[in-house]
């Protein structure tokens, strides 16, 4: 931790709210993709690129957040702040003046370099500043958070996109106001934080090595997390194209429909350091993946959109205590001086699964439908879900938890 004194309210709401333009930033346009796909209707595999604006600044992500990540740890923080910021705000808006869908692509890019940054802060400085069971509870808010920005940037972007389809792109405003206000509460922390690594590096030749990093947890839980969002992001890259289908053209109730995923998934996150007092974290991800693939696997059988949103929100439900979970997890493993190479390494793995995902989706799109492919990905979620609970089963002695780190 930083320092010994409990994070203040405003402090909290800071990185709370930085948290919240994180996870599901890509998807905010989604509600767009419609329009924009009729827009660009000329140009050669509009389809495949349609779907590539969603989860295009997950390619820039995963290039970039492990090296942000180890800059969090050795540069000023506020400075990468405010220039995460800049690059979100800039590269996001870009839809809405771009006249050519190459500078779309472009402005996604940038977008991709300001998320790394901001997610990244947002899970280092959680773990400095929370310890114990106290971090749990504070990651369990944060992933509310998570949710709570995207069901707002899912409904303004629907909202918007109903007036054109590049007004959803005006949302990624949002986080120049946030950034300023994150960074002034973070200062006093900032400062104390460099004047430690300051005096650190006066000693640094008698310590000895580095710490080491957690390889063997990584290669657990970045599988994990990357097949989680390679199966969750199915639903902003494909669901907009099965509610067309089913005859839902309203880019603002495409959006309310995502939207319900995540406003199903706050419970969940918000009771995760109850749901850690009966539950290891071990079996949270396998009763996080079976909840999801039955989500999906009901999406595939909708006929009408109530089928479509009683999917989303059992998926939704499944999304809620798995997020936190995988910081949690993790940062239980990782030293103090690692935890922003940790964070960006625990953020390639999420992303790698966000841009991953309409690739891994176009071809059971291509051989079994939209609906298939949901299908087909909702068994495969299930099926890793079961194996995972069985596992833990066997070796643990049942799904209760006995005291995980």
């Amino acid at each position: 931790m930083t320092d010994q004194t409990q994070p203040g309210r405003w402090l909290t709401i800071s990185v709370l709210l930085l948290a919240a333009m994180t996870i599901m930033a890509n998807a905010t346009i989604a509600p767009s993709l419609p329009g924009l796909k009729a827009h660009f209707a000329d140009v050669s595999g509009i389809d495949t690129l349609a779907g590539l604006i969603v989860t295009l600044p997950s390619l820039a992500i995963m290039l970039t957040a492990g090296l942000i990540g180890a800059m969090a740890d050795r540069v000023d923080r506020q400075k990468l702040l405010l220039a995460s910021a800049l690059a979100y705000a800039v590269g996001g808006t870009t839809g809405l003046w771009a006249g050519d869908l190459s500078m779309i692509l472009a402005g996604r890019v940038l977008l991709g370099l300001g998320v790394a940054g901001t997610m990244t802060l947002s899970m280092a400085w959680a773990a400095d500043l929370w310890q114990g069971p106290a971090r749990a509870r504070f990651l369990g808010l944060q992933g509310a958070a998570m949710s709570g920005g995207g069901i707002v940037v899912m409904l303004g972007g629907g909202a918007l996109a109903t007036l054109h389809w590049r007004g959803a792109f005006a949302v990624y405003a949002l986080v120049l106001p946030i950034a300023i206000f994150a960074y002034l509460m973070l200062a006093p922390h900032a400062r104390a934080r460099a004047a430690k690594q300051a005096a650190g590096r006066g000693t640094a030749a008698t310590r000895g090595p580095t710490e080491a990093f957690p390889w063997r947890a990584y290669a657990l839980v970045g599988p994990l997390a990357f097949v989680f969002m390679a199966s969750f992001y199915v639903m902003p890259t494909r669901l907009p194209f099965l509610l067309s289908d089913l005859g839902v053209h309203n880019a603002a109730l495409t959006g309310a429909i995502m939207a319900s995923t995540t406003l199903a998934s706050m419970p969940g996150a918000l009771l995760y350091g109850q749901v850690r007092r009966f539950l290891s974290p071990i079996a949270v991800f396998a009763l996080s993946y079976l909840l999801m693939g039955a989500g999906l696997i009901a999406v595939s059988q909708a006929q009408g959109i109530g089928m479509v949103i009683f999917g989303s929100l059992l998926a939704g439900l499944g999304m809620g205590p798995s997020m936190p979970n995988y910081t949690t997890y993790f940062m239980g493993f990782v030293p103090p001086s690692q935890r922003g190479r940790a964070s960006g390494l625990l953020t390639t793995a999420f992303f790698v699964g966000q841009f991953m995902s309409p690739l891994v989706s176009a071809p059971l799109v291509a051989q079994f439908g939209l609906g298939g492919a949901f299908a087909a990905m909702g068994t495969a979620l299930m099926a890793l879900g079961a194996l995972i609970a069985g596992i833990n089963a066997l070796r643990a002695g049942g799904m209760l938890a006995q005291g995980a780190r």
